[in-house]
């Protein structure tokens, strides 16, 4: 858990800093990972560097399911394409660390045999996929979004539904 909060907090340390102008989004989601077999929660930090290039820091935690709970954090890049004042389509290409965590289980996911001890382990890999966006007003949007993550023994499809606030 610590390793994912520093890792959180310095990837967006990194996307501020890097980051010199244009429109901010700050929201939270709710995901449905298809490995994880269960529903989660998440939060997302998205910055338009150009008005087609969006850079996107991301993290979900999922409800623990069999006694494993698992996160992950991606970092992403979306290329937006308008269509209308309203709606936004966009893919999406980045990196993923997925977490998972499991307390007194035997159990395998992800690639790792988990024992009866509380045990945790982490892969990297790499996202796919797209999104929407539904422009509420001059600062809230609605989002949807469907990515593959590409993780060795542990892929899965995540889909996800959003609010954000734009500044």
């Amino acid at each position: 858990m610590k390793k994912f909060l520093l890792l959180f907090v310095m990837s967006a340390a990194m996307l501020i800093a890097h980051a010199e102008s244009g429109e901010w989004t700050f929201g939270g989601q709710v995901v449905y990972g298809t490995k994880a077999e269960t529903a989660g929660i998440g939060l997302h930090l998205k910055n338009s560097l150009t008005d087609a290039f969006r850079a996107s820091l991301s993290s979900n935690y999922y409800f623990k399911h069999e006694g494993v709970s698992a996160f992950d954090v991606n970092l992403e890049a979306n290329y937006l394409f308008d269509l209308g004042e309203k709606v936004r389509i966009y893919p999406l290409a980045g990196v993923v660390l997925g977490i998972w965590h499991a307390d007194g289980v035997d159990v395998s996911v992800g690639g790792y045999d988990f024992s009866s001890d509380s045990q945790t382990d982490s892969k990297f890999g790499c996202n796919l996929g797209g999104g929407i966006d539904y422009l509420i007003g001059d600062h809230w949007c609605l989002n949807g979004e469907v990515k593959y993550q590409i993780i060795s023994h542990a892929s899965q499809v995540v889909f996800g539904v959003g609010v954000g606030y734009r500044f």
